[in-house]
C-alpha cells in the first residue's frame, strides 16, 4: 500500500520499487489463496459425500490434528509475516539491461 501510494503522490518518479524478495513473497501469497480457493469446494464435496469417513476414530481425535494442524502454520506464516525483512533495493547496472525496442 506505502508503495502505491508513493507512487501515485511522487511526480518525479524516484520510488523505491519492489525488490526480488518481496516479489517473490508476494507470488508465495497470491498462490497459497487460489490453491485454498480450489481445495476449499473440493473438500467440502468430498465431505458431503463421506470420503475418508470412519466411525472408528473419534472425533475429537480429528479434531486435535486438524488444530495441530492449523496452529502450525498460523504460527509459521504469521512468524514469517513478522520477522520478513525487505533488503534494499539494487539497481541493474545499465550494461545488463537490453534495450531491444
Amino acid at each position: 500500500i506505502q508503495r502505491s501510494v508513493a507512487k501515485r503522490t511522487d511526480f518525479l518518479g524516484d520510488f523505491e520499487p519492489m525488490n526480488e524478495k518481496l516479489a517473490k513473497r508476494m507470488i508465495q501469497i497470491c498462490n497459497a489463496e487460489l490453491v485454498a480457493l480450489f481445495l476449499i469446494p473440493l473438500s467440502a464435496t468430498l465431505m458431503a459425500r463421506g470420503v475418508g469417513y470412519s466411525n472408528d476414530i473419534p472425533w475429537q481425535a480429528e479434531a486435535g490434528v486438524s488444530a495441530l494442524i492449523f496452529a502450525g502454520l498460523s504460527f509459521k506464516y504469521i512468524k514469517e509475516a513478522v520477522t520478513f525483512e525487505d533488503g534494499p533495493f539494487v539497481k541493474e547496472p545499465e550494461s545488463l539491461v537490453s534495450n531491444d525496442s
